[in-house]
């Protein structure tokens, strides 16, 4: 997908932990020449860049919308992915879907025996546990801005990867 510069795409992906997200934003970034793709996840702002639990304070939230706010100034795609619990991160993220043209919001509802099913098949299984993971799940908790594709457990990573590219292109 390289060409002339244009104006930025933000797609932000959402859900429990296991659910999926990494991967589906590995897989779009892929579909991307170098430099054109922006990742911004939430685990590396806040366990790698800051080394903090997801904490009442803010410093995660504002660092993930200021390094995501940098990509779509630069006509970047930007996929934002984490948890982004609704209630801590919904108005950075209203804040960035109002600064780029054509936002997509995409968010698993998966249930949370899914997610520790999913979760005990990835290497992470050995970083946390599942009972670590039960404290995390909030369900489902949709933003009240934006109306976010719902995913289901159905919709495998490459399908999902499918559908935000799709997006994506219809954004451009």
């Amino acid at each position: 997908m390289t060409g002339e510069r244009r104006a930025g795409a933000l797609v932000v992906l959402r859900g429990n932990s296991g659910s999926g997200k990494s991967t589906v934003a590995r897989l779009v970034q892929g579909e991307f020449g170098p430099g054109e793709c922006l990742v911004v996840a939430q685990d590396v702002v806040r366990r790698q860049l800051l080394d903090d639990a997801d904490s009442a304070d803010t410093a995660n939230v504002d660092l993930i919308e200021t390094i995501a706010s940098w990509g779509l100034a630069r006509g970047l795609v930007v996929v934002v992915e984490g948890i982004l619990n609704a209630g801590r991160y919904q108005r950075a993220l209203e804040r960035l879907a109002a600064a780029a043209p054509g936002p997509r919001f995409f968010a698993w509802d998966l249930p949370l025996e899914e997610t520790v099913r999913r979760h005990a098949t990835r290497a992470k299984a050995e970083v946390f546990t599942a009972d670590e993971m039960s404290g995390w799940y909030h369900g489902w908790q949709p933003l009240d801005f934006v109306t976010e594709t719902r995913l289901d457990a159905s919709v495998s990573a490459r399908a999902a990867a499918d559908l935000v590219l799709d997006a994506i292109r219809a954004s451009l």
